[in-house]
């Protein structure tokens, strides 16, 4: 099963944040009882942070976030870790995490393509380097991608409309 999934990731209440700029935003988490939340990320989301914030400039070719993004996010994670997540594996693109850590990008924001990633150690993986910075522990034989839950949903529809959804 492949994914292609664009989300921020973190405790419920660091990601209260992007509720209060962003009208309707949801979060959701990805299995019973996870202390992470996920909040998928699409063109609505991200225009409305623009709004809020500005547009700032587009990092490079495949990556989703804006310096303006980057700021926020680092404000955000001033009260706790807060992850960006892509991974695309549907179209062979690959995947991209960030991470940022009390006010400071701790992940720089990398892209593994597909291709390349056949050849790396999934403990490299950037999705799964963001995850263990967040604090997920990879169980026995599967990675932090697949622990953490996102191994189930083949995309933001998908985690919208099976993973459970969090009242706040």
């Amino acid at each position: 099963m492949s994914n292609a999934v664009k989300l921020f990731v973190a405790h419920p209440q660091v990601l209260d944040r992007f509720l209060a700029i962003v009208p309707g935003a949801r979060l959701y988490t990805l299995t019973a009882g996870a202390a992470l939340a996920v909040l998928p990320l699409d063109d609505r989301i991200q225009d409305q942070l623009h709004r809020f914030y500005g547009t700032g400039e587009w990092l490079e070719a495949g990556v989703t976030l804006t310096t303006t993004d980057m700021a926020f996010l680092a404000r955000v994670s001033e009260t706790g870790p807060v992850a960006m997540l892509e991974a695309d594996a549907d179209d062979g693109a690959g995947q991209c995490a960030a991470l940022w850590i009390g006010g400071q990008l701790s992940l720089r924001t990398a892209w593994l393509d597909a291709a390349a990633a056949g050849n790396r150690p999934r403990a490299t993986w950037p999705v799964n380097a963001a995850l263990r910075g967040l604090g997920i522990v990879a169980a026995a034989g599967i990675d932090e991608f697949e622990t953490f839950g996102l191994a189930a949903y083949r995309s933001n529809a998908d985690i919208i409309a099976r993973a459970l959804p969090l009242r706040r």
